[in-house]
């Protein structure tokens, strides 16, 4: 089977972004709904054939749709790195703990972001019903990576968090707004809900930030 119903190919393409080194991804459908190319833009940190091979591998896991890798063009920003080289992926923030908290009917979460052997948190405090205790997640998430990012002069928005099906799974789906010299630029990150809900949240934020903070600390 190698076809995509039309309603499908928003959900694929975030699917496709969250593969490690994938800055941005297109599903080509034809008429019939056959997939007839997959358009990837990747960063350094791994080679074309390693990301077609993950495109394959999420279609086939995830969509049941099975194409080879000669459907998948993939086009780097720059150069692949040398395997001696450090990698964007270590130099990125990653998750290092969470905590929640309640009070009352206030819930206080506390999340924290590591880089490198460092270690910052962000804390976030509201109403503690179910759909604000996510989006707390979210917030106290950007404020970690506030935090850590400081000496850059940019900030975060939360603008929005929804937990979607997909394939008997569930995902979340996060749109973050990042106001800086450069103007303001909207992204979008999304993370499979495997066991924790929390967890998958703030790596939904990552994921959406991830891939901009290394052009924006430069």
């Amino acid at each position: 089977m190698s076809k995509l119903g039309a309603e499908q190919v928003t959900m694929c393409e975030e699917m496709l972004r969250n593969i490690r080194d994938v800055v941005s991804a297109r599903v080509l459908l034809g008429s019939d709904g056959t997939l007839n190319e997959v358009q990837v833009l990747a960063g350094a940190e791994r080679s074309a054939a390693e990301v077609a091979s993950d495109v394959v591998s999420v279609l086939k896991k995830y969509f049941a749709v099975e194409v080879g890798p000669e459907k998948v063009t993939v086009t780097h920003l720059h150069e692949p790195l040398e395997k001696d080289v450090a990698t964007a992926g270590e130099r990125r923030p990653y998750f290092a703990g969470l905590n929640v908290s309640s009070k009352g009917n206030q819930v206080e979460v506390r999340v924290e972001i590591a880089y490198g052997n460092a270690v910052v948190s962000g804390v976030a405090v509201g109403p503690a019903s179910t759909r604000n205790r996510r989006r707390l997640i979210a917030q106290a998430t950007l404020m970690a990576l506030e935090s850590w990012s400081s000496q850059s002069r940019y900030s975060f928005i939360l603008e929005d968090l929804v937990l979607v099906p997909l394939a008997g799974k569930r995902v979340a789906l996060v749109g973050v707004s990042i106001l800086s010299s450069l103007g303001e630029e909207f992204l979008t990150g999304s993370a499979v809900v495997d066991e924790e809900e929390p967890e998958a949240i703030v790596r939904s934020v990552l994921d959406a930030i991830n891939r901009r903070l290394t052009v924006l600390t430069g």
